[in-house]
C-alpha cells in the first residue's frame, strides 16, 4: 500500500515538474519567436529605406538631364507628404529619447502606432532630412517590446486554459497581434526571486536574439556598414601635452551649437502651429542642400566612409564650414518636423571639426584630434556621455579607446558636479 501511494506521489511531482517546466520552455519559445520577428521588421524596414533612397537619389537623378530640378521637386514632394502625415497622425516618429520616458513614467507604451511611427520615420529618411533613423528604430523596438512582453504575459497567466484549447484556437491566440494581451499590472507581477531572475535572463536573451536577427538580415541584403574605421593611430605624448585644450575646445564648439539651436527656435516660434508648412519649408531647405552640399544629406553614416581619402583634398575652412552647416541643417530638419536620430549627424560635425583643426597641426597624430575634438563636442551637445562614447570607439581604432572612454569619465564627473551645485546654492 505504502508503495502504492509512493508511486502516485512520484507520479504527481513529475506531472507538476512537467507542466511547470512546459510552461517555461513554451515561454522561452514564444519570446524567441516575437523577438526574431521584431528584429526582422527593423531589418526590413532599415533595407527597404536605403534601397528606395538608394533609388530616388541616384538610379532616378542619375537617368535625368537636368537632377538638380528633379531633386528640389523631390524634397518639397517630400515636405508635403511629411506635413500632411504629422497633420492627420500627430506629432510622429517618437524618438527613443520619448519612448524611454513614457515607459518609466506610465509602465506602459501605446504600440498601436507602431505602423505609423515607421511610416513617417520613412517618410523622413528617403527624401534626405539631416537626421539617422536608430531614433525611429529603437522608439518601434521599445514600443514592440512592450507589445512583447503583453503578449507573453497572456501566455504565462492563461496557460492552463490556452492549453485546454485545439491547436487552431491556440495558433489563432499567439498570431493575432491585437488580441489576447495582458498590459503590466504591478499587483500581479511575478516577486519571488527566482521569477525575478528568471524575468531577467529572458529579457537579456530576448534583446540579444532580437539584435542577432536583425545584424543577420542586414548582413545578407548587403547593407552599408554601419560603422567605419577612419584610418590608423601612433599617438604619444606630444599629443597627450594639448589634451585638455581639446576637449575644452569640443566644448567651446558645442556653445555654438546652443546659440544655433536658440536661434532656429526663434526662426521656427513663428510657425509652430503650420505642421504642413513646417514640412514643406523642410523641404525645400531639404532641396537646396542637396544643391549646395549634397555630401551632408541623410545622417552622415554614408559620408563617413569617404571622410580619409576626402579629408586630405579639403581646406581647413571648408572643413569648419561643412560642421557647422551639419548642425545648422541637422537642427533645420528638426526644427521643420523632420524628426529623427541626432547622435550619428551630431558625431560627423563633430568628427569634421576635428579633421578641421587638426590639419592646424601638422605635427601631431590627426586622428587623435580628431577623436578628442569630436568625443568631447559630440558628448558636449548629446549629454549621452557613455552612449557616444561606445558609438565614438566604432570608428576609431582600438589604441584611441583609452583617450574616449578618459573623455567619457571627465564629462559624467562634470555631469554629476553640475546636478550637485544647484543643491549647495539652495542649501
Amino acid at each position: 500500500m505504502q508503495q502504492v501511494n509512493l508511486n502516485i506521489c512520484i507520479k504527481v511531482v513529475n506531472f507538476v515538474l512537467n507542466e511547470k517546466y512546459s510552461k517555461i520552455i513554451g515561454l522561452l519559445v514564444y519570446g524567441l519567436i516575437l523577438s526574431g520577428i521584431i528584429g526582422f521588421i527593423s531589418s526590413v524596414f532599415l533595407i527597404i529605406v536605403n534601397g528606395l533612397a538608394d533609388f530616388l537619389w541616384t538610379d532616378v537623378s542619375n537617368t535625368l538631364k537636368v537632377p538638380a530640378i528633379y531633386t528640389l521637386l523631390l524634397c518639397v514632394f517630400g515636405g508635403v507628404l511629411v506635413g500632411v502625415s504629422k497633420y492627420k497622425w500627430g506629432d510622429l516618429p517618437q524618438t527613443a529619447n520619448e519612448a524611454i520616458v513614457e515607459l518609466k513614467t506610465t509602465q506602459r507604451m501605446n504600440y498601436s502606432n507602431v505602423g505609423l511611427n515607421f511610416l513617417i520615420a520613412f517618410l523622413i529618411l528617403i527624401f534626405g532630412a539631416s537626421v539617422g533613423p536608430a531614433a525611429a528604430i529603437l522608439s518601434s523596438v521599445i514600443a514592440l517590446s512592450v507589445w512583447q512582453a503583453d503578449k507573453m504575459r497572456y501566455f504565462y497567466f492563461s496557460y492552463n486554459e490556452w492549453k485546454k484549447e485545439s491547436w487552431l484556437i491556440r495558433l489563432k491566440k499567439f498570431a493575432l497581434p491585437h488580441h489576447y494581451l495582458i498590459p503590466y499590472n504591478p499587483e500581479q507581477a511575478p516577486k519571488e526571486k527566482k521569477l525575478l531572475l528568471l524575468k531577467k535572463f529572458l529579457y537579456i536573451l530576448f534583446i540579444i536574439n532580437g539584435i542577432v536577427t536583425f545584424m543577420f538580415f542586414i548582413k545578407i541584403s548587403d547593407q552599408p556598414p554601419f560603422v567605419t574605421k577612419l584610418g590608423e593611430t601612433n599617438w604619444g605624448l606630444d599629443e597627450l601635452y594639448l589634451f585638455i585644450p581639446f576637449v575644452l575646445f569640443g566644448i567651446l564648439f558645442s556653445k555654438l551649437y546652443e546659440l544655433m539651436e536658440r536661434a532656429m527656435n526663434k526662426i521656427f516660434s513663428k510657425i509652430n502651429n503650420k505642421i504642413i508648412l513646417s514640412a514643406v519649408i523642410g523641404g525645400i531647405g531639404i532641396g537646396l542642400m542637396s544643391l549646395i552640399a549634397p555630401k551632408l544629406l541623410f545622417s552622415g553614416q554614408l559620408s563617413m566612409q569617404a571622410l580619409p581619402s576626402l579629408v586630405p583634398t579639403l581646406s581647413m575652412a571648408t572643413l569648419i564650414l561643412a560642421s557647422v552647416l551639419k548642425l545648422i541643417f541637422m537642427e533645420f530638419c528638426f526644427k521643420s518636423g523632420w524628426v529623427g536620430g541626432n547622435v550619428l549627424p551630431v558625431i560627423f560635425a563633430s568628427i569634421l571639426q576635428g579633421y578641421a583643426i587638426a590639419t592646424f597641426f601638422p605635427q601631431l597624430d590627426m586622428l587623435f584630434i580628431v577623436a578628442v575634438i569630436g568625443g568631447s563636442a559630440s558628448i558636449a551637445i548629446l549629454k549621452t556621455p557613455l552612449l557616444v562614447g561606445i558609438s565614438l570607439m566604432l570608428f576609431f581604432p582600438k589604441e584611441l579607446a583609452p583617450v574616449i572612454l578618459i573623455i567619457v569619465f571627465i564629462f559624467i564627473l562634470l555631469s554629476k558636479m553640475n546636478k550637485k551645485s544647484p543643491d549647495k546654492i539652495a542649501a
